[in-house]
């Protein structure tokens, strides 16, 4: 906690309790492209797997996110103790008082130019026993080397584990992320995608398929239905028409690369679900057949489904509303393998 005052000064750190909570984890952050919003090397966003403590039930939970950059020009990644507001520079055209120089092999007073300083002149060519100069400007905005650039907090809900469900089962979340718009609309964020998109998960377990819409998007944003809202559902993708050896898994059901659902009939279907179940996944209410539901516009923001999953196979899926064949495909893979402890 800090405590302010107001005489000017610096506030006062206080050390508080933990309420008896473990202490968090503290990692190094993956490896991830830069200016590519943590996409790692498997071409998936980075993540982090958390186990929803049995203990924790609250219908206004909060969960902040922060964002920070630090280029290798800030020493020791902006950690070092030295590095504080007295090196701010005097004026808007003078330099910093971090030393970068010494990173080229340059005295910190140099005439080449390396100052962190606001668009730097620097003389990369080392041109002895001659007058002529190379100069060359670096874009550099010295507010946008060591500080948060994203900060979001979200509210949730943890509700009771059902008790029918055994204490030793797994249950997986299947959610959806993103934002209605195109590319450039939902920046800094993501089209809609299913999160995760590819799952595993073992015969046995359950899942719970989640999500939550709305109706307030800003009404100029790219879409399908009706503007400023979202909508989703899930309905397992057709099969593949020319098959070619060694291209496709001979066990899954559904083609990434074709956009029509399979038809439901009265046999099981995606992760073995009944023909209601599968109309509950499509219309998101297995009762909601009024109003406009083509595109969905008349059915729910919320949809969720708790299984147990126990037909083993490998399903593809995708959404017939955020499908918009320019550039959103929002299609997701479930492969249910068999159980390692004989759930």
């Amino acid at each position: 906690a800090v405590v302010s005052t107001q005489s000017g000064h610096y506030g006062r750190g206080v050390e508080i309790g933990s309420h008896n909570v473990a202490a968090p984890d503290c990692m190094a952050s993956p490896w991830s492209r830069d200016n590519h919003h943590g996409n790692n090397l498997d071409g998936f966003m980075n993540s982090y797997n958390w186990t929803v403590p049995d203990d924790l039930l609250h219908q206004n939970c909060v969960l902040r996110l922060r964002y920070n950059i630090t280029s290798g020009e800030v020493p020791d990644g902006g950690f070092h103790p030295d590095l504080n507001s007295t090196l701010n520079a005097d004026a808007d055209d003078e330099p910093t008082g971090i030393d970068i120089a010494t990173q080229y092999g340059l005295p910190v007073e140099n005439d080449r130019g390396y100052y962190f300083e606001q668009d730097p002149v620097v003389h990369v060519f080392d041109l002895p026993d001659t007058d002529v100069t190379i100069p060359l400007e670096v874009s550099f905005n010295t507010n946008q080397h060591g500080r948060t650039f994203e900060d979001r907090t979200h509210v949730f809900e943890i509700r009771q584990r059902p008790a029918d469900i055994p204490a030793s089962a797994t249950i997986r979340n299947l959610n959806v992320r993103g934002k209605r718009g195109n590319i450039v609309q939902t920046y800094p964020g993501v089209e809609y995608d299913y999160q995760p998109n590819r799952l595993e998960i073992e015969a046995g377990d359950y899942i719970h398929i989640q999500w939550t819409g709305a109706n307030s998007n800003p009404q100029n944003n790219a879409g399908s239905g009706r503007a400023g809202t979202d909508r989703h559902n899930m309905l397992l993708l057709r099969e593949i028409t020319w098959p070619k050896e060694g291209a496709f898994e001979d066990e899954a059901h559904g083609c990434f690369a074709c956009n029509y659902p399979a038809r439901i009939n009265n046999s099981t279907g995606i992760l073995g679900l009944d023909r209601r179940e599968q109309l509950m996944l499509a219309y998101l209410d297995n009762q909601q057949y009024y109003g406009d539901v083509e595109e969905l516009d008349d059915t729910g923001t919320h949809f969720s489904m708790l299984k147990h999953i126990t037909t083993e196979g490998i399903w593809r899926f995708f959404c017939s509303r955020n499908n918009n064949f320019t550039n959103r495909s929002q299609k997701g893979e479930i492969r249910v393998v068999a159980s390692s402890q004989g759930k």
